[in-house]
């Protein structure tokens, strides 16, 4: 599950989920302060950062990583259920 750990007042952690909004990405959130981010993450991640299992992604990371989710989400939807779909090819399941 992806998980964003962010402080109360972040506006790089607001648009962050914006962006989960939008690709319509399922996700928890965490309010934690800054210290600590570092006590579970270490000093090299500061917030807002993004977990996913055993990935974690903060700073100037960030940015790719949400690319990457854009990316593979058409596909994991497409996938994840029980009917048959027509893709934008006119292919069918």
């Amino acid at each position: 599950m992806i998980k964003i750990y962010r402080e109360v007042s972040s506006s790089l952690a607001d648009r962050i989920e914006a962006e989960f909004h939008d690709i319509i990405l399922g996700y928890d959130r965490e309010i934690i302060t800054p210290a600590e981010a570092s006590q579970r993450f270490g000093s090299e991640h500061a917030l807002p950062v993004i977990t996913n299992n055993e990935k974690v992604v903060s700073g100037d990371s960030i940015p790719a990583y949400i690319e990457e989710l854009r990316t593979f989400m058409p596909d994991w939807q497409a996938f994840q259920g029980d009917w048959c779909y027509v893709n934008d090819t006119g292919d069918v399941c």
